[in-house]
């Protein structure tokens, strides 16, 4: 009886031990314009490959905006022997957020523009990262 309670124990133990390494933790980042508060979500850090990101756009008095017309672009300056690159990512209203999958091809600095236009009024916040 200890024996199979013991085999069970560790058994579960490996489990959550091998569950715990292949979860990443979540990404926030926190943009602040003249007129927005710019708020990204993803589950998982950036990363190569496809980024899966929600953003939230509210207003300075902090009201949730629906409305408006949201832009990604990723861009990584020219290296030796590489050209630069410059990625617009599709955004989607969802009614609540905006969502983009926004593929990050290869390591190195990408630098990543955030628009928002709304009533004829364009604002854009800028952020960077190394991969």
């Amino acid at each position: 009886m200890k024996v199979k309670f013991f085999s069970a124990f560790l058994l579960l133990l490996v489990g959550v031990f091998l569950f715990s390494c292949t979860q990443k933790e979540a990404y926030k980042k926190e943009l602040v314009t003249d007129g927005y508060k710019i708020v990204l979500i993803s589950d998982q850090p950036p990363h190569v490959g496809i980024n899966k990101w929600k953003v939230y756009v509210y207003t300075t008095d902090g009201s949730a905006v629906t409305d408006a017309s949201v832009k990604i672009n990723g861009y990584m300056p020219p290296m030796p022997g590489m050209p630069e690159m410059s990625f617009d990512y599709p955004v989607k209203n969802t009614g609540q957020f905006y969502e983009s999958d926004v593929n990050l091809s290869m390591n190195g600095t990408w630098q990543i523009t955030i628009v928002v236009v709304r009533d004829g009024k364009e604002e854009s916040v800028k952020f960077g990262f190394n991969l």
